[in-house]
């Protein structure tokens, strides 16, 4: 999943109401809490395979890392909700050898900071990522985004086309049926973020990481160790997970994108749980230019399940002429 690879951490939840209820019963049924304490050095090494560093950003720390062929404009990866950076490990490595390439945590997600009080819309998260560039020194880039990462990569499309060479949609969770309206997130029941996050047990994250990925092999125990550092008792972090859900209800979507102006590729697979085959086609049906390609066994983190294959079709795509 994305940090938590979560699309399936509030896609697969439907609200963080069921969220509640079911750390509550994983809580009853196995007896006590796990500890909150930090994972072994090995697993979460494992898992966190990418050397990254810090930006302050607009009174923000953002977590990136930056690597590959620095002469030409920017492949930046965008995670999805409840994901981090590290959803991208295996692609970066790929990509590399091709390409400058940059991928981080999204503000609210992952090693970077969470404001309870902010908000976490499509244009908010577009804007702060375009403000990140600045700070980069980016002015044109490719967008490769996953599941929210992808609404929020076409919203740049959209918002900034002078910025925006193209973009890789993977997975884009643009219909809003697919977090319904969260009464939760309504400011008077928004102390539930802090009871959901001290009983949140790591089996019922490794229940929410099964449905991101199609190959279970991929949920291994660093990857939840990395979740659950980020959630495992932290109050802020579950609240901004809630108030990000607003970027995939967006009641605009995917209409709001049937003016968008640069390329975009869709990458969807057969086996996705959270994001269907009439989702993709009510996205596909208002992009006024588009090409699609959808893998026959892979899941909704389609850059994990098949990062030889998605590479492929990215490279394919963009102008990218390095050997």
């Amino acid at each position: 999943m994305d940090l938590i690879d979560s699309d399936s951490l509030v896609l697969g939840l439907a609200l963080l109401a069921a969220g509640l209820l079911l750390t509550i019963y994983w809580w009853l049924h196995h007896g006590r809490r796990q500890s909150l304490g930090p994972a072994s050095d090995p697993e979460v090494t494992s898992f966190t395979s990418l050397e990254t560093q810090m930006a302050e950003v607009d009174g923000w720390s953002i977590r990136y890392h930056l690597s590959g062929d620095q002469t030409g404009p920017a492949m930046v990866l965008v995670h999805g909700i409840g994901a981090n950076l590290f959803c991208w490990r295996a692609l970066v490595k790929i990509l590399g050898h091709k390409a400058s390439v940059l991928a981080l945590d999204l503000p609210g997600f992952g090693g970077s900071s969470k404001d309870p009080h902010a908000r976490y819309g499509l244009d908010d998260q577009a804007e702060r990522l375009v403000k990140f560039l600045d700070h980069l020194g980016i002015q044109k880039c490719y967008l490769v985004g996953n599941s929210m990462g992808a609404n929020i990569s076409l919203a740049v499309g959209l918002k900034f086309p002078e910025r925006v060479l193209g973009v890789v949609a993977i997975a884009p969770a643009t219909s809003p049926r697919l977090v319904p309206a969260l009464w939760l997130t309504a400011p008077p029941w928004m102390w539930l973020a802090s009871p959901a996050s001290r009983i949140l047990h790591r089996r019922y994250l490794r229940a929410m990481h099964s449905r991101s990925v199609f190959r279970q092999d991929l949920i291994e125990d660093g990857r939840i160790e990395e979740s659950f550092r980020t959630y495992g008792g932290n109050s802020a972090a579950v609240r901004t997970l809630l108030l990000a859900t607003a970027a995939i209800r967006d009641q605009r979507l995917p209409s709001l994108f049937k003016d968008l102006k640069c390329r975009v590729l869709i990458l969807w697979g057969s086996h996705d749980s959270l994001v269907g085959k009439k989702d993709i086609a009510a996205l596909e049906a208002v992009l006024p230019a588009h090409e699609s390609h959808v893998h026959l066994g892979a899941g909704h983190h389609l850059q994990e399940d098949e990062p030889e294959w998605v590479a492929d079709k990215i490279l394919s795509f963009f102008p990218i002429t390095k050997s």
